[in-house]
Formats: structure tokens, C-alpha cells, sequence
């Protein structure tokens, strides 16, 4: 294994070189702490000690570098790195509004396929690789950090990398977003390509391509953080961001309400995958203060058996926001609906559009669904204006909640309790999602995206499942597959929150039970160690102490 040192050397960009964390330098100081001992000077007792104003410092030391050094140099460095990325990100800046003046040129000059294109779009290309040189810079200075931090507090007795690294996520190498320059490059090539672009609400057909449903086949990845600026490069040299809101950023920020009731009915289909089961959810975009249109959605999980196109479908459609409660409650009838559509300019189907209505209000009643979950997240959508063969979207910052309401609330109108009342999800969730003509091949560019290495395929993937499990614990007996010892520690990891409280999961194969070493051992609450955590409980439940899995929804 390659020392991270050395790997540093290796993956400097030359011109940016004294950009970076001085690796080296500080190594040297931490080596000069350690053979002097003064690395193991402080304490609890020599830090608690009193002082007085009639005593001096003159005590014997031996020379060398001190904890008060290294804490200087760290942040010296931290100080560097943000000046290197300020400049840097001043000069991204000022390539793509080269390129965009050049881009207006070419425009201006009628868009002639000439080698003034060519050059054009060799320019987007060569500030796409220089953005991603960008993000490399920012991330090994970030490892940088952690990893000469770690290697202090494992012989130092003042630790000092936790509250460091919450130093350094505040600094501005780590805030740097550069969402408008992905926006800014993806409308470059989009209109060099002779794709359409259209942005903002203006452009975004609410209703999907005019209808109130659509068909469709999607598969869900998780793509790791490090991995999210590469997929969308990839991505938007065959489809652009299309945006559902206005802003220069290339992302849009999404909240969906999801409903169920005190059975978690809902969960429990979307969960086994039930041919018929259903989601109820009330979606907008943009910032909550703001928002002027609230959709209401219902998918339904369908299997596809035969190919014959019975295929998993959302339907929806628009209400202002003031008008959700009297529908949900019954007050606002079908036949209304109908009418706030019509007056509004709605694109789809009126008929179905009310037969939806119809139904959604019917399944709110008899089901007594709630505000049960919110999922809250940045979406950054790829699709060619009006072509929605083939769309990808891909969503990070994902967090989900609880959304406790009162009587008359159709979402939380107040803030949060606790933080054990939110979870955030730490990878981005990619989609594909093909509407293609039976029998047509899956475009060449998509195949390379899915064996890219970058996806880890999670067929099913709920974030309204995912929520429901983490934060309904007390009533989950059932867990989605991705909670299994295979795929726990690729989300949960060592920072999975543990729980002081019985936690009453169950595992259920397809007898009901699961079966250990040739016996049957039904699972019913079991306390959480107090050495072991919830990880290990999860781990004993998921195991049974055997090596026969269970099976997992």
C-alpha cells in the first residue's frame, strides 16, 4: 500500500503545488514532539492546574517543538489552503466566462459547424477536467488534515482531531460549491451538441410531458461523495441539467411528505414489494417559504412479469398549497379539483386527473394516512428539454425526518425537537430511469455509465422505506435488505448513532421465523448491550448467530 505521503507527491497538480498541506513539514514536527516526549506533556492534571500572577515560566525544557507548534502550523496551513482555494476558484471562474464569451461568438456568428465549435467545446471540455483537478486538490488537503491529525493523537495526550476536523469543515475550501459552474459548463455543451436547454419553472412541464402519469423503469445506485462531480461530468456530456426551478445553482432543493398510518401500511408494501402497493406523497421545490404549487403523488409498485409494459408508474397532479387540507380531508371533492386544474392551465388528462384525485382521497380516508416522513434533498436532474427517454437524477444531501403535525396540518409548520427526529444519508442516490420503446437497446453511454465503477447498484432503494426504518424504530419489526450485515456498514459505519433502548426489530424469513443450527428461534424484543451497542444487536439479529442469513426485504 502506497503511504499516504507519497500518494499526496503523486497527486499534486505541478501548477498548484505550494497549494498544498505541507505534509512533510508537519510529520517532521510530530517526529520532533515524539523523540523529545513533549508530545505526552499535557494532560488533565498540568492543563486544571491553577496559576498565579506572581510566579514566572522559567521551568527546565528541552528545546524543540511543542503542542502550541503544531497547533500553529496546522492552522498556518489551514489559512494557506483556503488563500489557494479562493484563487483558485477565481480562476475557474474567469476560464468559463472565457469560454462563454467565445461560446456567444460562435452564437452570434449562426452557429456554423465549424472548427470555431470544435474549439469551443475542447475548451468546456478542458475546464470540465480542471474542475475535477479542483475537487481532487480540495479533497486531499481535506484527507491531508485527518490523516496527520490522527497520526498525532495516537501518541499525544491532548487529542486534537475531532474538534480540528470540525474546524476544517467550516473552513472555506470545505464550503466551496461550485454548482453554478457544472450548471454554467452543462448549458455550454448542451447548446454546442445542439441540445435544447430550458431552465427554471417557466421550462418544467409539471405534469411530465403534459399527462398526469407516466410509465416507467428505474434502477437506483448510491454513488459516494468523492464520486459525485465525476458522475455528473459523465453525465451531462450526453444530457444536460434540466432544472425544475430558477437559480444559476445546477442543483434544485426537493421535500416530499410521505403519508402512512399507524400500521405503517404503507411501509410494509413498498417494503415487500406488493404488486399494487402504494406511496402517498405530497412533493414541491424550491425553498418551503416560497413555494406556490404542492404535487400530489401516488406510486404504485407494479411487477413486470412478462415485459408487456405493467410496469411501476407515478401519477400526480398540482394544487396550491392552501387547498391541500380540505382535500385530504374530504372537504375539497374530486369534481373541485377538476376545476382548479382546468383554470390553471393543467397539461394533462382532466378524466384522469380526477379518477386520481378520486382515488388518492379515498385511500387518505379509509387508510387514516398521516404526515408520517419528510425526505429532504438537492436534486440535480439530466434530461434533453421535452425527451424523456432516457432522465437521470441524482440526489445528495439526502435527510429524512419525522413530521409530527397537528390537527389541520398537511406538513410540519414548526421546527424539529431532537436530533434523533433526523437522519442524514451519507451517499448520493443516482436514477436511472428509462422510457423506452419495447425492444429498443439501452443507449451505449448509459452502459458505460453503469460499468463505470463509480455506482454501487441498490435495486428498490427507498428513501421513504430507509426513513421509516430509522426513524420509527419503536415500530418497525421489519427491515429493508440494505440493513443486512452485507450493506449496513456501507452506510451506517462506525458512526451509526446507538440506541440506550430495546429496540424491537424482527427479521422475517419465509416461514416466519429464523432458523438456527436446525431449531427455531422466533425473535421478539431484545435489549440493546450496553458494551455492544445497537450495531451489535443489529448484527445478532441479522446473523442469529449463525452463519444462514435471513431473509431480507
Amino acid at each position: 500500500m502506497v503511504k499516504f505521503g507519497k500518494n499526496l507527491t503523486q497527486e499534486k497538480v505541478p501548477r498548484w503545488s505550494d497549494g498544498y498541506v505541507d505534509y512533510d513539514s508537519l510529520k517532521k514536527i510530530l517526529g520532533e514532539m515524539i523523540n523529545t516526549g513533549s508530545i505526552r506533556e499535557f494532560n488533565e492534571d498540568v492543563l486544571y492546574l491553577a496559576h498565579s500572577v506572581a510566579t514566572t515560566d522559567e521551568v527546565i525544557r528541552p528545546p524543540g517543538a511543542r503542542e502550541g507548534d503544531f497547533i500553529a502550523r496546522i492552522d498556518a496551513e489551514i489559512e494557506k489552503v483556503n488563500r489557494w482555494t479562493a484563487k483558485i476558484h477565481m480562476e475557474l471562474e474567469t476560464l468559463v466566462e472565457k469560454i462563454s464569451k467565445a461560446h456567444s461568438n460562435w452564437v452570434q456568428s449562426g452557429r456554423p459547424k465549424t472548427a470555431q465549435a470544435d474549439t469551443v467545446l475542447e475548451e468546456v471540455e478542458s475546464a470540465e477536467a480542471e474542475l475535477q483537478a479542483f475537487e481532487n486538490f480540495i479533497n486531499m488537503n481535506y484527507l491531508a488534515f485527518s490523516k496527520i491529525l490522527k497520526k498525532h493523537d495516537k501518541y499525544s495526550t491532548c487529542p486534537l482531531r475531532m474538534p480540528y476536523l470540525m474546524k476544517v469543515q467550516s473552513q472555506t475550501f470545505v464550503l466551496d460549491k461550485m454548482g453554478s459552474l457544472v450548471r454554467t459548463l452543462s448549458d455550454l455543451r448542451a447548446s454546442l451538441q445542439g441540445a435544447a436547454v430550458s431552465a427554471g419553472k417557466g421550462a418544467f412541464d409539471a405534469a411530465q410531458k403534459g399527462g398526469a402519469s407516466f410509465v416507467r423503469k428505474t434502477t437506483k445506485y448510491w454513488v459516494q461523495t468523492k464520486d459525485v462531480l465525476k458522475v455528473k461530468m459523465f453525465i451531462l456530456k450526453h444530457r444536460p441539467v434540466y432544472k425544475f426551478t430558477d437559480g444559476p445553482s445546477d442543483s434544485d432543493l426537493v421535500t416530499s411528505i410521505y403519508y402512512d398510518n399507524d400500521k405503517l401500511e404503507l411501509y410494509q408494501g413498498r417494503l415487500k414489494k406488493y404488486d399494487g402497493a402504494i406511496a402517498f406523497r405530497i412533493r414541491w421545490y424550491g425553498p418551503e417559504e416560497s413555494f406556490k404549487t404542492a404535487f400530489m403523488e401516488r406510486k404504485t409498485h407494479r411487477e413486470d412479469w412478462y415485459g408487456d409494459g405493467e410496469a411501476s408508474a407515478k401519477e400526480r397532479f398540482p394544487l396550491p398549497p392552501d387547498k391541500v387540507v380540505p382535500f385530504l380531508q374530504g372537504k375539497l371533492s374530486p369534481a373541485d379539483v377538476r376545476s382548479i386544474l382546468a383554470s390553471t392551465g393543467f397539461k394533462g388528462d382532466l378524466d384522469e386527473a380526477q379518477q386520481l384525485a378520486a382515488e388518492m382521497q379515498a385511500a387518505v380516508l379509509s387508510k387514516k394516512l398521516r404526515p408520517s416522513v419528510r425526505t429532504h434533498y438537492m436534486r440535480t436532474a439530466f434530461q434533453r428539454t421535452g425527451d424523456a427517454t432516457v432522465r437521470c437524477s441524482l440526489d445528495t444531501e439526502l435527510c429524512m425526518a419525522l413530521e409530527p403535525c397537528g390537527d389541520g396540518e398537511w406538513k410540519r409548520m414548526g421546527p424539529l425537537d431532537n436530533r434523533s427526529q433526523v437522519t442524514q444519508f451519507p451517499h448520493g442516490v443516482l436514477e436511472v430511469k428509462l422510457q423506452l420503446i419495447s425492444g429498443t437497446a439501452m443507449p451505449e453511454w448509459v452502459s458505460d455509465l453503469l460499468n463505470s465503477g463509480c455506482l454501487r447498484e441498490m435495486p428498490k432503494f427507498s428513501k421513504f422505506v430507509h426513513g421509516t426504518a430509522m426513524l420509527k424504530r419503536d415500530q418497525v419489526r421489519e427491515l429493508p435488505y440494505w440493513w443486512s450485515a452485507q450493506f449496513m456498514p456501507l452506510w451506517a459505519g462506525a458512526n451509526f448513532v446507538e440506541q440506550p433502548t430495546s429496540v424491537p426489530f424482527r427479521m422475517v424469513s419465509k416461514d416466519d421465523k429464523l432458523r438456527t443450527k436446525g431449531t427455531e428461534a422466533p425473535l421478539g424484543t431484545l435489549p440493546v448491550s450496553q458494551k455492544g451497542g445497537f450495531g451489535r444487536l443489529l448484527y445478532t439479529i441479522f446473523t442469529c448467530n449463525s452463519s444462514r442469513e435471513p431473509a431480507y426485504y
